[in-house]
């Protein structure tokens, strides 16, 4: 009871020593209180999160076990093989590292092209792991002579295979071709185009001309049939297969030009045609002559087409040379003289020249008939 006692005496003294207390000594004292309990606080965390210390070791530890190098892999039987060939030749210390290395990084490429090696004939197949065997050991004198016996066996059946197949795939391309002229004969563009198309398909290498006019074929075929584009795409190859084999001034250049140009015309696609007859003309001139029918076929062909465009005044002057080159050439009733007539006296009426227009058409409509067998 005394010491009870004597705790609230002391509570109360307290008490009132903090009543009588000033405010601002009060709170200068509560500051106190509150960092002094910061420091311990922090004092108490900086304890717990330190690491244990290490302990020491003992006398009594065992010592630790020591570490063992890891062995080298065993070098390849192909590698030492090479190192001792180059030896055997004095190669120096430095080189012969460097020849090693290289010889190491070209085996990996011939161990893949061996893994790739399929003989023709599987009987052989024996001899081509064989010659593996042969080079993994480092044989290389045998694994030589295994892989030249194996190319010689190997490319004289290729080489008789290849030309057996070049007779087979020439005798088809030509039979696909011969089918598609009568196709064609008999009015069935369609069937023809498919049989020309297979024809390019089948038709061996080195044999470019043929290919040309078997394209050229095809794109007339296409064209009829209906199929522009796929006789646009024909006609072009035909272009380039003949200009890189001919040059660019040949009379059949000049041909395939004339073929690409008429499918652009008959689009309506006047901008692509005119250059290509324009060219198709002067290679004729240059290569036939100024006064060749072929020439008067050029001429005539790039007057239609300007007088579809409506530029008379530019076919006038060239139907007028090209009838002048039929009348060389053509007797009286030739039906390209009379085609010849009849579209200059067309032009002369457009350009209202009706009396010089009546003279031709009176020309075409009273020639007689037949003409001579020379003027084919």
């Amino acid at each position: 009871m005394e010491l009870k006692d004597a705790g609230q005496a002391l509570v109360e003294a307290l008490r009132q020593f903090f009543a009588a207390m000033p405010t601002w000594m009060m709170v200068s004292v509560v500051a106190v209180i509150a960092i002094a309990v910061g420091v311990l606080v922090g004092y108490a965390l900086s304890r717990r999160g330190r690491a244990p210390a290490s302990p020491r070791p003992t006398e009594s530890a065992a010592p630790a076990a020591p570490v063992r190098k890891a062995l080298p892999p065993p070098e390849n039987p192909a590698v030492v093989a090479y190192r001792e060939f180059l030896e055997g030749r004095d190669v120096s210390a430095n080189e012969l590292d460097t020849k090693v290395r290289e010889f190491a990084s070209a085996l990996k490429d011939m161990r893949q092209n061996l893994r790739d090696l399929m003989p023709g004939d599987p009987a052989r197949d024996v001899d081509a792991e064989a010659a593996r065997e042969a080079l993994e050991a480092g044989k290389f004198e045998d694994a030589m002579l295994m892989l030249t016996s194996l190319g010689n066996d190997e490319g004289r059946d290729g080489v008789h295979a290849r030309d057996a197949a070049a007779k087979h795939l020439m005798a088809a391309a030509l039979a696909k071709s011969v089918a598609g002229d009568l196709m064609m004969a008999q009015l069935d563009p369609k069937a023809a185009s498919r049989q020309f198309a297979d024809a390019v398909e089948l038709l061996p290498d080195a044999h470019e001309e043929l290919l040309a006019e078997i394209f050229n074929k095809h794109g007339t075929a296409a064209y009829q049939a209906g199929d522009p584009l796929a006789a646009i795409g024909s006609f072009e190859q035909s272009l380039d297969l003949l200009q890189r084999r001919l040059g660019k001034n040949h009379p059949d250049v000049a041909a395939a030009l004339n073929n690409l140009a008429l499918l652009y015309y008959s689009r309506g696609d006047y901008g692509r045609a005119e250059p290509l007859y324009q060219r198709s003309l002067k290679i004729d001139e240059q290569t036939l002559g100024d006064d060749h029918p072929g020439v008067a076929t050029d001429l005539n062909n790039l007057a239609l087409l300007y007088k579809k465009q409506g530029n008379l005044e530019a076919a006038e002057p060239l139907l007028k040379r090209a009838l002048d080159i039929k009348e060389m050439h053509f007797d009286p009733g030739h039906p390209s003289l009379v085609t010849g007539l009849r579209n200059y006296a067309s032009v002369l009426k457009g350009l209202g020249r009706e009396e010089e227009a009546e003279v031709f058409e009176k020309r075409a409509t009273t020639l007689p008939p037949a003409r001579r067998p020379a003027a084919e």
